[in-house]
């Protein structure tokens, strides 16, 4: 009976196998500093969260989020930059413009990601028939166009759109007039 009951609340734990482990949503959360958020065009009620980590570097914190959990796709670390994807979740890992030595972290739903990225944003680092899967076919064309006539709607990734808070400031998702920039608001 033991075995049985031991056995579904494994089966119950999430993907990376442990009922102990958290997502990856909740260990980048608890990791590391909220550092602030850029509000979705389409939706205020959707958001990117942006955390950092404090002197260390992209490719550490790379492996402590692979070591977490693995992503279901991930690109090569590339000009300071890698992305992975988990189930609906896009992770970027960017190296800081004011410190190289630090990392910083976005975290951001599939919708926010579909709905707000430039398809620039994906160029290099994932392949067009990948972001096709996830966000539909003709999404790349289709959001090209929309980004050429409404380009204050389109975000090209924190290190090149968003409002930083600074490190004194940890901005609260709702309610706060610290919260970061919408995707049209420049640094």
């Amino acid at each position: 009976m033991i075995v049985a009951v031991m056995l579904f609340v494994a089966a119950c734990g999430n993907s990376g196998g442990s009922i102990f482990k958290d997502g990856i949503e909740d260990f980048v959360s608890t990791t590391y500093t909220l550092y602030d958020t850029v509000e979705s065009a389409e939706n205020s009620d959707r958001y990117a969260r942006i955390y950092q980590a404090e002197n260390t570097d992209l490719q550490a914190v790379s492996d402590e989020l692979q070591n977490h959990e693995t992503p279901d796709e991930m690109s090569d670390i590339n000009d300071g930059k890698q992305i992975f994807i988990y189930d609906n979740l896009f992770v970027t890992l960017t190296e800081s413009d004011e410190d190289p030595g630090n990392t910083m972290i976005e975290v951001a739903e599939e919708e926010f990601a579909r709905n707000n990225y430039r398809p620039s944003f994906f160029e290099g680092y994932l392949l067009a028939s990948l972001i096709s899967n996830v966000f539909g076919n003709n999404w790349s064309s289709n959001r090209n166009r929309q980004c050429n006539t409404n380009p204050e709607r389109c975000y090209g990734g924190y290190n090149s759109a968003g409002s930083y808070v600074g490190k004194t400031s940890t901005p609260t998702i709702r309610g706060s007039g610290n919260r970061g920039g919408g995707v049209g608001s420049g640094k």
